[in-house]
């Protein structure tokens, strides 16, 4: 019974994302088909390029080029709300807002396609749940497709109003280097809109720009830092005879300098809200829960010896128990004890160097209180029966 209520769940948001996809993909075309059709009513063969041509269509109105520009994205856009991607929701609805804004307060001849996007805009809306899926393919390809999409617009809307541009726009290289800079904000100066329909145009780049072109800039660019942290992640698992340190107590980050000043091969692995604890440029791998999967990420197999240095005894022994799967007894393994109630227990796990800092402390401070000599030999044998690491 409760199979049948998921089966029936999943597919009601399929239909109902079926649906909003066909009304988009349809409200694309609406908008695109009568701008085309009154394109082929104007060519003529006298003039002789694109440039020529595209100013020549003196009858199509300065908002049919963002309605055209937005109408290709939104056929587009059809795909990823068809798949259920956050992203491709996010573009639809900013689209569609842009859209309703153009047709129902600016082009109100256009009254009915501004209608028909404004019902589709509340159906986005009031079915955001379902739009959940998080594909980086997915946030790329809408990203790049916005992306072409405002640069076209720019450059075309730029080129049509050539002669309202001081100096005039007249060719596609001046289109696109205006179109960059304004989309850009970075607004040299050089040229500049002389008319009030080519100043209006050029606020819709700037605040187009501000929205998907800094949008998807930011996105390539954490794709390209994310696929930086691939690389460095894969180099760190080729790495051999290191030091694994568990943790992000104190002792593992005293640990580590002290390790690191040795000049060693170290690798750290904790949770994500402890990463900060760490240098900025430590080898650090961070994972929601220590077990194999994340103790394979350090290379643990081909580690020197594991140091499980966390807060917590539980995941200390989570921690060691995981690593015995992994290797066994072929590495040298340090563990802290943080509650001594817990000694006896932890003493089960059979690591090689079982350290409980309160006891240490205490003996050290019994020492002192009585006057008694302590020195590195009293220290090696409080602490160590021997060297492990050397041995």
């Amino acid at each position: 019974m409760k199979k049948n209520a998921i089966y029936k769940y999943i597919q009601n948001m399929t239909m109902i994302r079926t649906t909003l996809a066909l009304l988009i993909l349809l409200d694309g075309l609406l908008i695109i088909l009568p701008i085309l059709a009154s394109y082929n009513i104007n060519l003529s063969p006298q003039h002789h390029n694109f440039v020529d041509w595209l100013q020549s269509l003196g009858f199509i109105k300065l908002l049919d080029i963002p309605r055209f520009a937005i109408g290709v994205v939104l056929i587009i856009l059809a795909l990823p709300i068809y798949l259920g991607i956050r992203i491709g929701w996010v573009f639809s609805c900013f689209m569609l807002f842009v859209l309703v804004l153009i047709n129902l307060l600016l082009a109100r001849e256009n009254v009915l396609t501004g209608t028909l996007s404004l019902l589709i805009l509340i159906a986005l809306i009031a079915n955001w749940k379902i739009f959940h899926r998080h594909s980086l393919s997915g946030a790329g390809f809408v990203a790049f497709v916005s992306l072409i999409a405002l640069l076209g617009y720019s450059v075309f809307g730029s080129l049509y109003l050539g002669d309202q541009f001081q100096p005039h726009i007249t060719d596609i290289s001046s289109a696109f280097y205006f179109a960059l800079v304004c989309m850009t904000t970075v607004g040299f100066g050089d040229i500049v809109p002389i008319s009030v329909e080519a100043r209006l145009f050029t606020i819709s780049i700037v605040i187009l720009g501000i929205t998907i072109f800094t949008t998807s800039i930011v996105y390539f660019l954490g794709v390209f830092a994310k696929s930086t942290q691939e690389i460095v992640k894969k180099r760190l698992f080729r790495m051999k005879d290191h030091y694994v340190i568990v943790g992000a107590s104190p002792l593992a980050l005293n640990t580590y300098h002290g390790l690191k000043k040795r000049d060693l091969d170290v690798m750290v692995l904790c949770k994500e809200e402890h990463k900060n604890n760490y240098p900025d440029n430590a080898p650090v791998i961070t994972t929601s829960q220590i077990n194999k999967k994340s103790l394979n990420q350090v290379n643990l197999a081909e580690a020197k010896a594991l140091f499980i240095l966390g807060d917590l005894d539980a995941e200390n022994t989570i921690a060691m128990l995981a690593a015995k799967e992994i290797v066994g007894a072929n590495i040298k393994s340090v563990m802290v004890v943080n509650d001594d109630n817990n000694y006896e227990n932890l003493k089960l796990l059979h690591a090689d160097l079982l350290i409980s800092l309160s006891s240490l402390g205490s003996e050290v401070l019994i020492k002192m209180i009585f006057g008694e000599s302590i020195n590195s030999q009293i220290i090696e044998n409080i602490i160590f029966s021997n060297n492990i690491l050397d041995s």
